[in-house]
């Protein structure tokens, strides 16, 4: 409501946690006002005084902004402080504030209210409008405690704070206060009592005999005693740190000794498990040495009988080897001389792929061939067996002469493709003895040379060159054919010993496997044996310390049980003791034996 008003300003009284500065701050938001409060730290003087109070006025008077000033008596460095303040009360002002740049965004903004008011734009007339826009927008409100001369001093030497100012006296709170306020805190924190109304109304008797102790107390010794809302809150603090703590320690203390006494419950009935379990292993550990001691001896047995083998093979593979040697040096043997042949038969097999079907139809259709060609013709009939035609010798009237032309034509060159693969699928290996004698005449002719030919035809050349390659192919392969005949030989002996070293790797392969079966066994063995070994010291050590803990914590279990009996008695009362502790820590401070006994 004070807010609210022209120029309205409020003297907050009242002692510390009254709800002064909270209040002024709810007060703030509803109206919608802008809050301003200084912050002191180390350091801070009046400059920094003068700086933050002239920005708040230039929010206010340029920018037209309602802003609360709120200022605490705990936050008075310097006196001076309360001068500046009285002025603004008083005027809306503070002499020699203003540098020339301030006074330069004042004339701006607020040129314009003289513009409209139809008053002459001067620098009187602008500031002055400045300062009723500052005391319409600035609302102070000064929270003061009236306790001590130091206030009333004030009042004095600054009357601005009362004249200008609407006194708002904070008293001590109504019960519904302290009990709402006790009720919301302990909801807030989380804890879970039982009897929570119970326990805010005890807050609430507290605080409020300590009131009417301590007029008793001023009374009798003169001497104030000041209970303060701030007090309240305090106690509320106190109790919930002090309950906190004091659970958290009681339940640790009584838990220890629980899991103490459950820790000696289950040893003892886990003693006569453990006795059992070693009445059970120890007939268990018999029968496994026992057993490991039998698969010891059988792998000794077969380890001896698979070296056996092994030896007897490594023999046969050393005499396998030497006959793989000695049957692969026949073998480069006679591929050797074979190499000689097969790159002249290469050449040959490269000419013919290299044919047309028109060259051959090309020689097919020569009516007097060149001799290059009829010899080339002649030496590949010869090699197909076709037997000359006979016409008769234009030389010679009634003489026979051979036409190797006509039969080549007629047996031969009738079909170029088939023709050509005949060349290329002629089975060389099997040439017949007589072919080759015939043949050979012609391999020594200087006229049936691939030079020669090719001066005749393309197609002839290659020819040439093919019946050329066979012929040496098939002088070659004679010569091999022994070499061959060797390399088949030792290499069925070569297959024989194969067999033969097959059959004992195999016999060694199983034997191997079986051992390596026994071993697994035997290694699994060992492992169940060195289990049952562990597992009965495992028992035996336990079994010991269980003898030694009951044996030297008998005697504590009957205290134990009686401390937690005890702790668990202390842990349902820790409230009304939590209770009553604060209250003492926040209270009871200022009065002397005789009040705090009462």
């Amino acid at each position: 409501r004070v807010l609210r008003q022209p120029m309205g300003n409020c003297l907050l009284l009242g002692v510390g946690g009254s709800g002064r500065q909270s209040m002024t701050k709810l007060a703030t938001y509803v109206s919608g006002f802008k809050l301003f409060q200084v912050e002191i730290v180390k350091g801070y003087g009046m400059a920094e005084w003068r700086e933050d109070v002239k920005n708040c006025l230039l929010t206010a008077g340029t920018k037209n902004v309602p802003t609360t000033f709120l200022f605490s008596d705990t936050q008075i460095v310097d006196e001076t402080m309360l001068e500046d303040i009285n002025g603004i009360l008083n005027a809306g002002d503070i002499p020699n504030l203003y540098a020339a740049e301030d006074l330069d965004a004042i004339s701006s903004s607020c040129k314009v209210d003289c513009q409209r008011k139809q008053i002459p734009p001067t620098k009187i007339n602008i500031f002055n409008q400045y300062l009723l826009k500052v005391r319409a927008n600035i609302h102070v409100c000064l929270a003061m405690s009236p306790l001590g001369e130091t206030f009333r001093d004030r009042l004095r030497m600054f009357p601005s704070l009362v004249n200008c100012s609407t006194i708002d006296w904070f008293t001590e709170w109504p019960a519904e206060a302290l009990q709402g306020v006790g009720m919301s805190q302990l909801q807030d924190s989380g804890m879970k009592l039982e009897n929570m109304e119970g326990i805010v109304e005890m807050f609430r008797f507290i605080h409020q005999s300590v009131e009417e102790k301590s007029k008793d107390f001023l009374e009798v010794l003169r001497r104030h005693a000041y209970v303060t809302p701030t007090s309240y809150l305090e106690l509320l603090s106190s109790f919930k740190t002090l309950y906190a703590f004091k659970k958290e320690e009681v339940a640790t203390k009584a838990n220890r000794l629980q899991i103490g006494l459950d820790k000696l419950a289950s040893t003892k009935s886990m003693v006569g498990g453990m006795k059992e379990e070693l009445a059970i292993l120890a007939p268990q550990l018999v029968e496994t040495t026992k057993q490991v001691e039998e698969m010891m001896v059988h792998i000794s047995a077969e380890k001896e009988e698979a070296d056996k083998v092994k030896a007897k093979v490594e023999v046969e593979e050393k005499i396998a080897t030497e006959k793989a040697t000695a049957t692969q040096a026949i073998k480069d043997d006679a591929q050797r001389d074979l190499d000689e042949a097969l790159p002249a038969l290469d050449e040959a097999v490269k000419c013919l792929d290299a044919l047309k079907k028109s060259d051959i139809d090309e020689v097919k259709n020569l009516r007097t061939p060149p001799s290059g060609v009829v010899l080339t013709l002649q030496v590949t009939c010869l090699y197909f067996s076709v037997k000359a035609n006979k016409k008769n010798d234009p030389d010679t009237p009634g003489k026979k002469i051979d036409d190797w032309l006509g039969a080549a034509k007629e047996n031969l060159l009738t079909n170029a493709g088939q023709f050509m693969d005949s060349l290329k699928n002629y089975d060389k290996d099997n040439i017949p003895a007589q072919v080759i004698k015939k043949v050979a005449p012609f391999m020594t002719d200087e006229n049936f040379t691939p030079k020669a030919i090719e001066k005749a035809s393309k197609a002839c050349t290659a020819i040439c060159m093919w019946a050329r390659a066979m012929y040496k192919y098939h002088n070659v392969a004679i010569s091999v054919a022994p070499k061959k005949a060797k390399l088949a030989e030792a290499q069925a002996e070569l297959d024989v010993v194969m067999a033969q070293l097959a059959e004992k790797q195999s016999s060694l392969a199983k034997i191997v496997a079986r051992l390596a079966e026994l071993e697994a066994n035997y290694e699994a063995a060992i492992k169940k044996l060195d289990s049952l070994k562990a597992q009965a010291t495992k028992c035996e050590v336990q079994l010991a310390n269980a003898d030694k803990l009951i044996g030297g914590l008998g005697g504590e279990e009957k205290r134990w049980t009686e401390t937690v009996k005890v702790l668990n008695d202390d842990l349902k009362n820790v409230v009304g003791n939590i209770l009553v502790s604060a209250g003492t820590v926040s209270y009871l401070g200022p009065f002397t034996t005789v009040f705090r006994n009462d």
